[in-house]
């Protein structure tokens, strides 16, 4: 039999591109129209407005990568985010010479770059500066207000300072949650562990009582009957075996977590995390103990890492699926979860394989039989 372990990551050149969240980001773009045609009506040389359009170009690409690698990814990109901004700030310096208060066209860009990389507080700082810019250069600048600038500016400033207080509101949510459920988990340790004890307990206590009693009576019968001693020594010796069955009966649940529950658990989880579950309707005869981790582990990183809306599960007696329609995995899903798990798939004989995309994630375990 053939084992191992294959991971195909959604780590190319262009897998950021085809996540196409960006293009609601970068869509706003068509708002440089403005500062264009500025460009196009000012009274300056054509060489003048060449250099214009290369810097409004310039703008448009950076902001455009800036949605694609730190916009739409996940929150915390503080550094590339002041890269971009002190970038984009310096074509807008550097368009301010030739359309002047227009220049300041390009604002809500820069707001969108802070708002949605800096932490909140430098966030507020830095909006409120922007704002402040745009409605008091013109003046010290001698350029004369443009009112409608002014208005949109403060209106985008006040829709990204809401739409970042809404963003880290949820953040909190997601975090407290997140707690809740860490929580949940330890306190389903702690009673599982509880619950072995009472059961060994309740195994070995009854167990030991009757050896104990069974070989005193052996002992006293040992001169006077033997014959009715080795009885009580054959039935001590079975007692004694079966206390051990027992005993790594239960054990050996509390180590592997029963299929079916598992089943009904994951898919509990999945829908109160907002996802359509399909899952098989009952769980075939003969299923591998370690199908068992392998849902939990890929349901696992379907509710926390795939952002997906739909997940399927596939049983067989050889193999089981997991299936999502999520955005793909990043590499901060990666870990240790997964390492293990390849782990406990190849010492069961089998194969794990991953694959992620775009379209979603869909982790596979394969043992033949």
């Amino acid at each position: 039999m053939t084992t191992g372990r294959t991971r195909q990551r959604n780590t190319g050149r262009w897998a950021p591109w085809r996540d196409l969240r960006w293009a609601f980001i970068a869509i706003w773009l068509v708002f440089l129209g403005y500062p264009m045609a500025s460009l196009v009506s000012a009274d300056v040389s054509v060489t003048a407005k060449v250099i214009g359009f290369v810097l409004l170009a310039a703008f448009a690409g950076v902001y455009l990568v800036t949605s694609v690698h730190v916009l739409s990814g996940p929150p915390g990109r503080s550094r590339e985010g002041l890269i971009a901004l002190v970038v984009l700030t310096a074509i807008t310096a550097a368009l301010t010479p030739t359309i002047h208060e227009n220049a300041l066209g390009t604002g809500p860009f820069l707001m969108a770059v802070a708002a949605f990389t800096f932490p909140l507080g430098w966030a507020v700082v830095v909006i409120t500066a922007l704002l402040a810019a745009t409605l008091l250069i013109p003046t010290w600048a001698s350029w004369g207000s443009d009112t409608n600038i002014a208005i949109i500016m403060t209106v985008v400033a006040f829709t990204m300072l809401g739409i970042r207080f809404l963003r880290s509101r949820e953040t909190e949510r997601e975090e407290a949650a997140e707690a809740q459920r860490a929580l949940n988990e330890r306190l389903a340790v702690v009673a599982e562990r509880e619950r072995l004890a009472r059961d060994v307990h309740d195994i070995l206590g009854h167990s030991l009582t009757v050896i104990t009693v069974k070989s005193e009576l052996a002992g006293k019968l040992l001169d006077r009957d033997p014959e009715r001693a080795r009885v009580e020594l054959s039935d001590i010796n079975t007692i004694a075996r079966q206390s051990l069955s027992e005993v790594r009966t239960t054990v050996g649940q509390m180590r592997t977590p029963d299929l079916p529950t598992t089943l009904a658990a994951v898919t509990t989880a999945l829908r109160a995390a907002g996802i359509d579950a399909e899952v098989p309707e009952s769980v075939p005869d003969g299923i591998p103990d370690v199908f068992t981790w392998v849902l939990r582990e890929a349901v696992t990183n379907v509710v926390r890492h795939s952002g997906a809306t739909r997940c399927e599960i596939e049983l067989t007696p050889q193999s089981i699926m997991v299936r999502d329609n999520g955005s793909g995995m990043h590499d901060a899903a990666y870990g240790n979860g997964l390492d293990g798990l390849c782990e406990r798939v190849e010492s069961a004989g089998g194969q794990l394989t991953l694959e992620s995309g775009t379209d979603g994630t869909t982790p596979r375990a394969e043992i033949e039989p």
